[in-house]
């Protein structure tokens, strides 16, 4: 199973004074409280499902394999963290590049990947007692020589950069040998999720709401099949 998860809701596109005071890079913003509720909500329903998942296909939820793999961006990375403290199986939060933001010119006047507080200085909402254990990696789950973020991307470079990273997820999933028990979750941005669906040909909402999620899996003739499409579940 592949999920694709939008950040909750970020400090810089509210009007409270109190959350807005927490964005320290203008291109980096954290979390709001809101933000950090709808990913909690969001991984206490995506255990739910995943222990259902479990049950029908007989699988012990300790026997489940679960990934996080992150967008470098801060809010993506919060949203990582508060759903891995209700997920099983996990303790490793590996960071990709590959599911960072779009680099449209209308949101960027440059590449400022190399400036954000995960490759510069920790934001410090992301301490000890927040990531209770979790270890971000700066080395990658994906390794594999893949399209990055470059400026200024286009619609299709876009689309050929979260078509192979997804197209390498179903590859690695394929070499597990208990491919039910292979679960990938990646943590990153509306125009992501958006185009994971596009690129699978799925009819999806003109609009991914914070925390909306994408989800595909593999049918036992290893055909890709869709589940969620866009939806948030932390309502």
């Amino acid at each position: 199973m592949i999920l694709f998860v939008r950040h909750g809701e970020r400090a810089d596109m509210v009007a409270n004074p109190y959350e807005r005071k927490k964005v320290l890079l203008k291109f980096d913003p954290p979390l709001t409280e809101k933000g950090e509720y709808q990913a909690k909500v969001t991984g206490q329903k995506l255990r739910l499902q995943i222990e259902e998942f479990a049950k029908q296909k007989q699988i012990k939820i300790e026997d489940l394999k679960i990934s996080f793999m992150s967008s470098p961006f801060l809010r993506c990375i919060q949203t990582a963290v508060i759903m891995m403290n209700e997920l099983p199986n996990n303790s490793n939060l590996f960071i990709q590049n590959e599911i960072g933001e779009l680099m449209y010119t209308h949101s960027f006047d440059q590449n400022i990947l190399m400036q954000l507080h995960f490759n510069t200085f920790q934001h410090p909402i992301l301490n000890n007692n927040y990531l209770n254990g979790i270890q971000i990696k700066k080395d990658k789950f994906i390794n594999a020589n893949l399209p990055q973020p470059i400026y200024p991307e286009d619609q299709d470079y876009c689309q050929k950069r979260v078509g192979l990273f997804l197209e390498q997820l179903f590859i690695e999933i394929k070499k597990q040998p208990n491919q039910q028990n292979t679960i990938f979750i990646c943590i990153t941005h509306q125009g992501i999720v958006s185009l994971t669906l596009k690129i699978q040909k799925v009819k999806n909402p003109s609009y991914v709401d914070y925390c909306g999620l994408s989800q595909f899996f593999l049918d036992q003739n290893g055909v890709i099949q869709n589940g969620i499409k866009g939806q948030s579940i932390w309502q």
